[in-house]
């Protein structure tokens, strides 16, 4: 397992490849997507403001330390990336959505009534299906997408968001366990 310092290094870097791509402008002549890197570019958009909007409810909710670090790690870590595909998006004269989607504002609206335990609960597990879903969309991209912007950003961005999963997995033993301890 990388060290938090060595995570944030990598993560680092992989920004900045995905930025010089961006930076570089398309790679084609053609400024047409495809079909998988239109749905691509949409979900990651959709998702990434998703992560970072729940993050943001969370961040300023919960009592527990761990999930607090954790959602401001994904405020930050979502953040950059996001910004990094509205930079590929806008070389390839894409516009990204402007919402989250259905699916996601649900979860948005539930965090948003739920406190103490339970909101680090729902949030926590909500992370883990979310950043599954998210690894599967990116792996898609990275191994058949059409485009090499998209194509690069997801192969950069992926080992980031294998770490989140990994992070959340871990603070979801740790508070199953002192539930566990505490007689819960």
């Amino acid at each position: 397992m990388l060290k938090a310092s060595s995570q944030a290094t990598l993560f680092v870097a992989s920004l900045a490849a995905a930025a010089a791509l961006a930076a570089a402008g398309p790679a084609v002549a053609d400024p047409t997507l495809s079909s998988q890197d239109q749905t691509f570019v949409k979900m990651a958009a959709q998702g990434g403001m998703a992560e970072v909007a729940d993050a943001k409810i969370v961040a300023g909710k919960t009592n527990d330390p761990a999930v607090k670090a954790f959602a401001d790690r994904m405020i930050h870590d979502h953040g950059k990336a996001n910004d990094l595909l509205a930079g590929i998006a806008k070389s390839q004269d894409f516009t990204l959505p402007n919402d989250v989607g259905p699916a996601n504002s649900d979860m948005e609206n539930k965090l948003q009534t739920l406190d103490g335990k339970s909101l680090d609960t729902a949030y926590l597990t909500g992370q883990k299906t979310a950043h599954e879903q998210t690894i599967a969309l990116f792996r898609k991209e990275a191994q058949s997408g059409n485009d090499p912007q998209l194509v690069q950003f997801a192969k950069a961005t992926l080992p980031t968001i294998e770490a989140h999963l990994q992070m959340d997995e871990k603070d979801i033993s740790a508070m199953s366990n002192a539930a566990g301890s505490s007689g819960m």
